[in-house]
């Protein structure tokens, strides 16, 4: 239900707002890629893995991320501003975590550990 005031009486527009009472927002609130970013589910991520060393990723116990499952475990998609999985793989390559391709997929991805 909105909060707006309703207008739905001749006698209600006497107290209408006017082109004088409206004025320009001095700031306006600008969104950024960053604001489609929890960075929470990165925490998460990193409390629950830790990277796969060289030459051991396809050992048994190493869990494999693709682009595909990075973005739906952040639920991260592509929107007007860019792609927030980028913001995301940048936090995980801080922590060590870096894309390999796939030996056998051939695509780009994460090997961990899990903890």
């Amino acid at each position: 239900m909105s909060h707006r005031k309703q207008f739905d009486e001749y006698g209600d527009w006497g107290n209408a707002p006017t082109a004088d009472d409206i004025q320009p927002e001095q700031e306006v609130a600008k969104v950024s890629l960053e604001d489609f970013v929890i960075r929470e589910k990165a925490m998460a991520f990193l409390t629950s893995y830790t990277p796969c060393p060289d030459g051991m990723e396809y050992t048994e116990g190493v869990e494999t991320f693709n682009d595909a499952q990075l973005r739906q475990l952040f639920k991260a998609y592509v929107c007007g501003l860019g792609d927030p999985l980028s913001l995301y793989i940048d936090e995980l390559k801080t922590a060590g975590f870096l894309m390999k391709i796939h030996a056998v997929t051939g695509k780009p991805t994460i090997f961990a550990i899990r903890r």
